[in-house]
C-alpha cells in the first residue's frame, strides 16, 4: 500500500514537473501595435474621426502550443480578442476585416505569413462588439542552433499605407 502510494504521488510530482518544462518552450505570441486597429470610413468622407465607418482593435493574444523535444518543432495555436466600435444607432451590419499572422526569428527574419478574415457583426443598435477569434496549427521547426525563445508569432490588421498613416498621426492603438 506504501508503495502504490509514493508510486502515485512520485507520478503527480513529476507531471507537475513536466507542465512546468512546457513553459517556456512555445514561441511568444503578441499583437504589433501599428497594427493593432483598422478604421473603415465612409466612402466620400473625410479620413478623419468624423468620417469613420467602424474601427477594430486587436486587444490582447493568448498562445498554447504543443513542443516536439525530438523534432525540435511547436504546433502552436493563438486566440485573437477584438473589439468593435461604430457610430451609434446602427442597423445591423456585417463586415469582413483582413489580419495577418506571422512567424518571426531573431527580432525581423519572417518565418512564415498567413493572411485571414473575421467577421465583425454588430446587432441592431449596439455600437461596441467584443469577440474572438482562434488561429491554429501555426507550426514551426526551430532552425538547428535555434533557441524557441528567438521566435515570436506576431499579429496584426493588414493595412493599407493609409491606414497605417492614420493610425500612426493620430495614435488610433487602444479603443
Amino acid at each position: 500500500m506504501r508503495s502504490t502510494i509514493f508510486a502515485v504521488l512520485a507520478f503527480v510530482l513529476l507531471a507537475g514537473c513536466a507542465n512546468d518544462f512546457k513553459k517556456g518552450l512555445c514561441p511568444s505570441a503578441a499583437v504589433l501595435v501599428p497594427t493593432s486597429a483598422i478604421t473603415i470610413f465612409r466612402e466620400n468622407a473625410p479620413a478623419d474621426p468624423s468620417g469613420e465607418l467602424y474601427s477594430v482593435w486587436m486587444t490582447n493574444v493568448k498562445t498554447a502550443c504543443d513542443f516536439d523535444k525530438r523534432a525540435k518543432s511547436t504546433s502552436s495555436s493563438i486566440t485573437l480578442m477584438f473589439t468593435a466600435k461604430r457610430p451609434p444607432a446602427g442597423t445591423e451590419v456585417n463586415y469582413r476585416v483582413p489580419y495577418f499572422v506571422t512567424v518571426t526569428h531573431g527580432g525581423g527574419r519572417i518565418m512564415t505569413k498567413k493572411i485571414y478574415y473575421t467577421d465583425v457583426h454588430f446587432p441592431a443598435g449596439e455600437s461596441v462588439v467584443k469577440f474572438e477569434q482562434e488561429v491554429e496549427d501555426i507550426d514551426l521547426t526551430l532552425d538547428k542552433s535555434a533557441k524557441i525563445g528567438e521566435y515570436e508569432i506576431l499579429a496584426g490588421f493588414q493595412l493599407t499605407r493609409a491606414q497605417l498613416d492614420y493610425n500612426t498621426k493620430n495614435n488610433h492603438y487602444t479603443p
